[in-house]
């Protein structure tokens, strides 16, 4: 397979093969261009956003990582927070649970 290193779709797909391979997720850190959007719908400039207001598609922000001036994201606090998620069966469901506020 040929890629190069800083193709974002290559970095995840790699994470998510040692992952699948045994790897512990709390090891694997991913660049905000592999989470977003290829994992978290949001484009990138939503995610800084998010760490700055603390609230990321109405809810908290998934933790990150600082290693100098690179922004990372652990797979297992991304997958934590993709499963935190409220799982409707139509939207009438979700508008009654209050989930959907007509701004997405």
């Amino acid at each position: 397979m040929s890629h190069t290193i800083n193709d974002p779709a290559a970095i995840l797909a790699s994470a998510l093969a040692h992952h699948r391979d045994g790897l512990d997720p709390e090891l694997i850190e991913l660049p905000e261009s592999a989470v977003f959007p290829h994992l978290i719908p949001a484009q990138p400039s939503t995610a800084r956003k998010s760490r700055v207001t603390g609230t990321l598609l109405g809810k908290p922000t998934p933790p990150f990582v600082k290693r100098g001036r690179s922004v990372r994201y652990r797979l297992k606090d991304v997958l934590d927070w993709l499963a935190d998620g409220d799982a409707y069966g139509n939207t009438a469901e979700a508008c009654l649970a209050g989930g959907a506020h007509g701004d997405a």
